[in-house]
């Protein structure tokens, strides 16, 4: 029984070269930190632990082994819209836990990669590994 939750009850990752080259046709032009994000993921080793998939312009994240059926926990990353600059762009980083307990905080687009990893740490437990990225910046 699902109690309150916004969990989802599917999840069909994609690859994450997939997941980059939707960012970089559709998402990265208006907000370049989700393509940071994805960097980062990829560039940390963390593409094994992490799945994802792309919903029009958001981001969907769970630990991998995905379950088959849910509820399945999920952080969306959600590009804000802005009448600024790229550069100005916010972001609404999103967790969906099936205890109905989900968090949400929104933030200036530059401090979305930090933002993430700290969710993935405090939601799924899952850190960088490489030792110069361990505060969640994006490695380049």
């Amino acid at each position: 029984m699902r109690i309150n939750s916004r969990a989802l009850d599917y999840f069909h990752p994609k690859p994450w070269d997939v997941i980059a080259d939707q960012i970089g046709r559709y998402t990265a032009h208006h907000s370049p930190f989700m393509a940071e994000i994805v960097d980062s993921i990829r560039a940390c080793g963390a593409a094994g632990r992490l799945a994802g998939f792309m919903s029009m312009h958001d981001l969907a994240v769970t630990p991998v082994p995905v379950p088959s059926q849910g509820p399945i926990e999920v952080v969306w990353v959600r590009p804000q819209p802005h009448s600024g600059a790229p550069e100005e762009r916010e972001v609404l980083i999103e967790h969906y836990a099936p205890t109905g307990h989900d968090d949400r905080i929104w933030r200036p687009g530059t401090e979305a990669v930090v933002l993430f990893w700290r969710f993935m740490i405090e939601k799924f437990g899952i850190e960088p590994n490489r030792a110069d990225n361990r505060d969640g910046a994006s490695a380049s």
